[in-house]
């Protein structure tokens, strides 16, 4: 059975058509990347998954339940949990205290919050940080306690919105091993955002492509990347040049 399931999904904000018919389902364990051009709607389809946006007509399927129009936290306690692309952890709360607010949804207890929080900062690294104010990190370690955050909910599905942003080489490969490690070795499916192609190509098993709001392809990585539907709205052939189409 797959883990979610979006059937012919439609969401409008007033004349605009931010979604557009997107339909797909996604397997437990896999990891989805999601591309396409600023605009083309795929935050906003983050947002109707999720349940911050009531959705104008459709259907999605999550772990064999209906969630059409269950709200934010009433997803989020069915074991789906997401980042956003603006910086949302507390910078008055230490690292560790951050992914507390996380843990808290799974347990009332401080003590018990605390222990799945050190363990979840001891997953993605960020145990020396653990007593720092969030604000004084770089941004690189800040995207990673948004993450570790999310992961405090205990999450089934995890959203993933442009967590490499703004990122050099380096914090992007380490941005990646933590993706590859809470897909992998914690067993979180994943669904990700993300323009930085080199991560997206190098870490999904399989990609959708969105424009104007609409899919315009769906397949593994090296697939898309040849597309020439792909290749005239979003890549261009600059990437299909300097790539030659290879993902890893």
């Amino acid at each position: 059975m797959a883990l979610l399931e979006v059937d012919n999904l439609v969401k409008d904000f007033g004349g605009l058509r931010a979604n557009d018919g997107i339909s797909f389902q996604l397997e437990p364990g896999e990891l989805l990347g999601l591309i396409g051009p600023n605009g083309a709607g795929k935050t906003t389809l983050f947002n109707c998954i999720a349940g911050k946006h009531p959705v104008t007509s459709g259907k999605i399927v999550f772990d064999g339940e209906d969630i059409t129009a269950l709200r934010a936290p009433e997803v989020a306690r069915r074991g789906l949990a997401r980042t956003f692309q603006v910086y949302a952890a507390s910078g008055d709360l230490t690292v560790r205290e951050n992914v507390m607010v996380g843990c808290f949804m799974r347990t009332p207890s401080r003590r018990k919050a605390g222990e799945k929080a050190d363990t979840i900062l001891a997953d993605l690294n960020l145990m020396a940080a653990a007593d720092q104010h969030v604000s004084e990190l770089p941004v690189a370690a800040q995207k990673k306690v948004t993450m570790a955050t999310a992961l405090g909910t205990q999450p089934k599905l995890l959203l993933l919105d442009e967590v490499a942003a703004g990122l050099n080489p380096g914090e992007i490969e380490e941005i990646m091993a933590s993706i590859r490690h809470i897909h992998h070795q914690l067993g979180v499916t994943v669904i990700l955002i993300e323009h930085v192609m080199e991560l997206v190509m190098r870490t999904s098993d399989r990609l959708i492509v969105l424009d104007y709001g609409r899919k315009i392809a769906e397949g593994l990585p090296d697939e898309i990347a040849r597309d020439p539907q792909v290749i005239k709205a979003y890549l261009g052939d600059r990437y299909v040049k300097e790539h030659g189409g290879e993902v890893g």
